[in-house]
């Protein structure tokens, strides 16, 4: 077994590193300016092979240190701050404050863990390096599996055993940070073994392993909704005692070993049925009779359309009928969740000051401080302590870090799958005739398009931005003259340099096949780098006022350029792949 994963890691880690020098070459050569000045040979470069190998192996550390150990890090100091509070207030008597810490942390963890095996835990994923190790060289699909898997399982031990000690700084007990990485393990183990069971199952049933995309939408719902909730009872002092907690570690590193068997006995035959089903893609008619792709599954056409428009926007407003519940339900689920959200903070203001005051002071404080809403005021009867550091620290985020309170501008963002729309129903086909590829069509369906990206991404934005000016409304009110109506135009800027920027890569690459995948490594970098910049941009400190400016600006000028590059790069890129 030692001698199989030490053979075999090797292989795949040098394999890694080539693809992933050759498709940055190729990215770079299919990038517009750039790509004209690359020769071919940039692929033989060995001194560019050995540099690029040299950043590999630090981003397979930076994924060790990075990942795992930020997560295991939030899982200890939660525990150290809740540990600290029950012992000042002497919420567990006869519990040293070390035995506290150590149960929270355990409690935290085994959430954290089990979160993660629900939603990212998959022996058999899809990746170029197993569809050529196992398909072109033949190697035994079971040996590799189980060693990528064996490897991650370490990188995570590792990662989780150098925290550990750290913690014992801030009273961490040395049995939590010692059982922790080996229970971490065991749930991988488990997550694993439970995956290759289902997939047996299924597959003696001869049907495909899929995940349901309603099933990932009310997984996410539910860790969202669940998670303050518990937390909210965790402060109140309802928390899991420790022998229980005990005795949930002890289960699952039982079901861990169950796991292991498991795991063990799934043959290889199996192995590479179930690489064999992610990676094999039937030809386009046959996806469209038969709806197997979950991708194609998710932008499919439903639905009859009668309209009075005309020609282009007869064609929008088409796609947007036959498309509704793919292109709506991720702004409204995700608008619900919000509102949500912001109804129960402002429930727990009120019920919080209606204990304190009693009702007739309750309900004036809420008429008056509505009025204050509707004419730009502040509280005239504060709702909360504004000497509390954690308001300060909010309120500080909504004067001066204001897109850290409209991160779910990001994760609302559907123009990525409105554009997979677009191509798989519409454009796949309309690129046949000539007529859809002239400058002034493309240019007069893109502004169409545009207009429908932000109509879709708006309402989410909008939302969000009501929640950052809660946290203003519930800390005192606003700084300065029509800060509420600032924050609000910051995010529908951001919304527009969003849509336009998924979209004019669209129109720009065209990456897409009739399958849905992404066939294009210029369009793939250009979305990192993209991502990375405004990843950056957006955690800067800043004033709201000079944001406002700033992001006002940029994205009328973002607007302009990258429809220019559309109108002048379009007509060459604008075709079908296969």
């Amino acid at each position: 077994m030692f001698k199989d994963f030490f053979t075999i890691l090797p292989k795949v880690l040098h394999l890694r590193s080539i693809i992933g020098f050759n498709s940055l070459v190729f990215a770079l050569k299919k990038t517009p300016l750039i790509g004209k000045v690359i020769p071919d040979r940039l692929y033989k470069t060995t001194f560019l092979k050995v540099i690029y190998w040299i950043f590999h192996i630090i981003k397979e550390v930076g994924a060790l240190f990075i990942g795992k150990m930020a997560g295991i890090s939030c899982v200890y100091i939660a525990a150290w701050v809740l540990s600290s509070a029950y012992k000042s207030h002497d919420m567990i008597p006869g519990m040293s404050e070390s035995n506290i810490f150590g149960m929270f942390a355990l409690f935290f963890f085994i959430l954290y863990a089990l979160i993660g095996v629900l939603l990212n835990t998959n022996i058999f994923k899809k990746t170029p390096e197993k569809d050529y190790l196992v398909f072109m060289i033949r190697m035994d699909a079971k040996k590799l599996n189980n060693t990528l898997f064996a490897y991650d399982l370490t990188k995570m031990f590792i990662g989780y055993y150098l925290v550990g000690p750290v913690t014992a700084i801030i009273g961490c007990p040395f049995w939590a940070w010692l059982v922790i990485p080996f229970l971490a393990v065991f749930i991988k183990l488990f997550g694993a073994g439970f995956l290759s069971l289902r997939y047996k199952m299924r597959s003696i049933k001869h049907k495909p392993l899929r995940n349901s995309y309603a099933g990932d939408v009310f997984k996410l719902v539910a860790i969202i909704l669940l998670m303050p909730v518990l937390m909210i009872m965790i402060i109140n002092g309802c928390y899991v005692p420790l022998p229980v907690v005990i005795a949930c570690v002890i289960l699952l590193m039982v079901l861990g070993i169950i796991g292991f068997f498991v795991l063990k006995n799934t043959d290889s035959t199996l192995h590479r049925k179930a690489l064999h089903d992610g990676f094999v893609v039937e030809k386009a008619s046959t996806v469209e009779a038969k709806n197997q792709t979950r991708s194609f599954k998710k932008i499919k056409a439903d639905g009859s359309f009668k309209s009075d428009k005309k020609g282009f926007e007869y064609l929008n407003a088409l796609f947007v009928k036959r498309h509704r519940k793919m292109l709506i339900m991720k702004p409204v689920v995700f608008s619900v969740i919000l509102l949500a959200l912001l109804a129960f903070i402002i429930y727990l203001f009120i019920a919080v000051y209606y204990e304190d005051n009693g009702a007739d002071a309750c309900r004036n404080m809420v008429m008056n401080n509505l009025v204050n809403l509707f004419t730009f005021k502040g509280f005239s009867d504060p709702l909360v302590n504004l000497e509390d550091s954690s308001f300060q620290f909010f309120r500080w985020c909504a004067s001066f870090q204001l897109f850290a309170l409209l991160v779910p501008i990001t994760i609302a963002e559907n123009s990525f799958k409105c554009t997979q729309a677009m191509y798989i129903n519409c454009d796949n086909s309309l690129m046949t005739f000539s007529f859809f590829k002239k400058r002034e069509m493309i240019m007069k369906l893109f502004d169409i398009r545009f207009k429908q990206l932000l109509k879709i991404n708006l309402p989410p934005a909008i939302i969000s931005a009501a929640g950052a000016n809660l946290v203003l409304f519930a800390t005192g009110g606003q700084d300065y003259p029509f800060q509420y109506l600032v924050t609000f135009i910051i995010a529908a800027a951001m919304t527009v340099v969003y849509s336009m920027s998924w979209l004019s890569l669209y129109y720009l690459f065209q990456p897409f096949t009739t399958t849905v995948t992404v066939k294009s490594g210029a369009y793939a970098a250009a979305r990192t780098v993209f991502s990375i910049i405004m990843a950056i941009v957006m955690w800067i400190p800043a004033h709201s006022l000079i944001v406002f400016g700033v992001t006002v600006v940029f994205a009328v000028l973002f607007v302009i350029i990258m429809r220019t590059l559309v109108s002048r790069k379009a007509p060459k890129t604008w075709r079908a792949k296969a």
